[in-house]
């Protein structure tokens, strides 16, 4: 018997929260399920949840977890990642699949992954 049945919650320290959820629902998309001021953010995507903690006093360390997104359309992402100035690397051609990675404002690595036949 496995001890573990699923991920529950992901989630990311962050420094300005008003910043971090207008990243995140407004440039990205997602539904915002959970506000509790500048604590604590959740978002719901795809079944799975991604939550945002803070506000931290300084920058979150990098390393730790990534959140890899299934995305349709990897181009019409990086076209709104570029309109809002999110930092980002070229959509990579991983042979079956499109690969990009971005930053959130507080420099968390996301990475997005568009399935191609």
């Amino acid at each position: 018997m496995a001890l573990i049945e699923g991920v529950d919650v992901v989630f990311y320290g962050v420094c300005n929260m008003n910043r971090s959820v207008d990243f995140y629902e407004g440039i990205l998309g997602l539904e915002l399920s959970q506000r509790a001021g500048n604590d604590w953010a959740q978002f719901t995507v795809g079944g799975t949840e991604l939550g945002l903690f803070g506000e931290l006093a300084t920058a979150p360390h990098p390393g730790g977890a990534t959140v890899t997104f299934r995305v349709p359309d990897i181009r019409a992402l990086e076209a709104a990642l570029d309109a809002a100035g999110s930092k980002k690397d070229p959509i990579e051609d991983m042979g079956g699949a499109l690969s990009m990675e971005f930053l959130d404002p507080d420099g968390n690595r996301l990475v997005a992954v568009e399935i191609v036949q």
